[in-house]
């Protein structure tokens, strides 16, 4: 670990995935979104705790408001579609 002029740890987005329990690859999304503020150093990637509790704070949800389990669409198969000719007699 790394520290800044303040004197903080500055974190690895490697660090920062374990901490939140996400893939490293999610992390790296976050910051490409600009959902997640990154420093390049010495073409190394370092996350400030700060920007860390920032990011997780700024995605907590309401209570009551947890998105719902995406509903997968019961329908008819497709006309012409491969299920409908092998239910057919």
């Amino acid at each position: 670990m790394s520290a800044d002029s303040n004197g903080s740890v500055l974190l690895s987005p490697e660090q920062v995935a374990t901490a939140c329990g996400l893939s490293r690859r999610a992390v790296y999304r976050a910051i490409d979104r600009g959902e997640l503020t990154a420093f390049r150093l010495c073409s190394r990637l370092r996350i400030r705790p700060e920007d860390v509790e920032a990011w997780v704070q700024g995605n907590q949800i309401a209570p009551g408001a947890r998105e719902r389990p995406l509903e997968r669409p019961v329908g008819l198969p497709a006309a012409g579609g491969l299920r409908r000719l092998l239910a057919e007699p």
